[in-house]
């Protein structure tokens, strides 16, 4: 089924919402929030199958250190079997090469004649760069450019990249819907000379101009333990104004530049089988959960820790009952998160790391009774936490959409 044929998410939530006119009016009656937007609830996690997706990486074609075929072998070996590569469409290629700390015979192959769109074509197909098409690896492939002359995006399933320097995030997002394309939006909170951070009214102005269909969320855990809570306290207050009406997924990345230094931050598909269309149909439904280590790694020398992150192996909803459970292992704890108690900033967004309010931890536990909370407000989302000597790894899901409670 093609991506134009399937509902978008803003639309499946709509159709929920007027089937569920009767909930709603139940919400009201006895103050139980009535759970509206799943974004796993098509997965049967008995036969589903779990794929780590790297989806924010460069290469020597942008500012990377390392040619396509080290990169993609790097995350194969990995365990990684679905890869984007997002080369900044800012950058010539080999601009490692050129400053002297890449040697000049390690230099990225380019094809013979330049694309038209030089330096803002995507790393596509991967043959032409010097490695081996995606198949060959057992891996998806997803085209995409990392949007760098404003606002950093990633730019999915589309060619797009900016040659003129006069267009505005808002252009940006309109080529990419306009190529098929989806988008989201990264590392708001990093810490830069290069970077302007923006205030959460620029988000919100940006999830109200673009919808879901092409704009699917944004970077939550691709920056430093040192700026996490920044990232992580933006996304709980657009999903406080947004959901459950426009969802606002989460993605983690690790933004690889250089493989001897990898964040451990990656997103997991839960998709029944590997391949191009059911790929981006859980992307653009959160499909997905994401994690994230406090650690650094190189996947060349050490495997990714997979047996340190706290693994989920099934989420079940009964609507009936109002309960949501987690079947899970290998965490010290399971909280669930749901708005900030104030939408009003708490220090300056320039210059602190924590500038709003965090979301509001209202359980413990595998499982949560969401009838019997009436604080519940418009979601929940999953965390799940594990400590190992002075290393924490964190396992996170897409939020969980209510009608509140009156």
């Amino acid at each position: 089924m093609t991506s134009t044929a399937r509902l978008t998410a803003l639309a499946l939530a709509a159709a929920l919402f007027a089937l569920t006119g009767a909930a709603w009016a139940q919400a009201g009656e006895n103050g139980a929030p009535v759970l509206v937007l799943n974004p796993y609830a098509d997965v049967d996690w008995e036969t589903f199958e779990h794929h780590k997706a790297a989806l924010h990486t460069h290469t020597l074609q942008s500012d990377g250190h390392h040619p396509l075929q080290e990169v993609v072998q790097a995350y194969h070996d990995a365990g990684f079997t679905i890869l984007a590569i997002t080369d900044h469409d800012t950058h010539e290629p080999n601009v490692h090469v050129r400053g002297g700390s890449v040697r000049e015979e390690e230099a990225t192959p380019y094809p013979d004649p330049e694309p038209d769109d030089y330096p803002a074509n995507t790393t596509w197909p991967w043959p032409d760069f010097g490695a081996p098409a995606p198949a060959e690896w057992g891996m998806v492939g997803i085209e995409g450019n990392e949007l760098s002359d404003r606002h950093h995006m990633n730019s999915l399933y589309n060619d797009y990249g900016v040659l003129s320097r006069d267009k505005d995030e808002d252009e940006q997002l309109h080529e990419v819907r306009d190529r098929g394309g989806l988008a989201f939006l990264d590392h708001p909170g990093i810490d830069a000379d290069w970077w302007t951070r923006q205030p959460v009214e620029w988000y919100v102005e940006r999830f109200e101009t673009h919808g879901p269909e092409y704009l699917v969320g944004i970077e939550v855990t691709n920056c430093s333990v040192e700026t996490e809570k920044y990232d992580e306290g933006l996304w709980d207050q657009l999903l406080a104004r947004f959901m459950p009406e426009r969802p606002i997924w989460g993605f983690g990345t690790d933004d690889m530049h250089q493989l001897s230094s990898v964040r451990e931050s990656h997103s997991v598909f839960v998709v029944d089988e590997l391949n191009d269309a059911s790929v981006r149909a859980a992307m653009e439904d959160g499909q997905f959960y994401f994690r994230k280590s406090s650690r650094r790694n190189d996947f060349r020398e050490r495997a990714p820790a997979e047996e340190l992150f706290p693994l989920i192996h099934a989420i079940d909803v009964d609507e009936d009952a109002g309960v949501i459970t987690v079947d899970a292992s290998n965490y010290d704890v399971i909280q669930w998160i749901t708005a900030p108690e104030s939408l009003e900033p708490v220090a300056d967004y320039e210059t602190s790391n924590e500038p709003w309010p965090l979301g509001q931890v209202v359980h413990e536990g595998a499982t949560l009774n969401y009838q019997e909370m009436p604080e519940l407000d418009r979601y929940v989302r999953i965390e799940l936490h594990r400590e190992d000597g002075e290393d924490i790894y964190r396992t996170f899901t897409n939020p969980f959409g209510f009608a509140p409670a009156e």
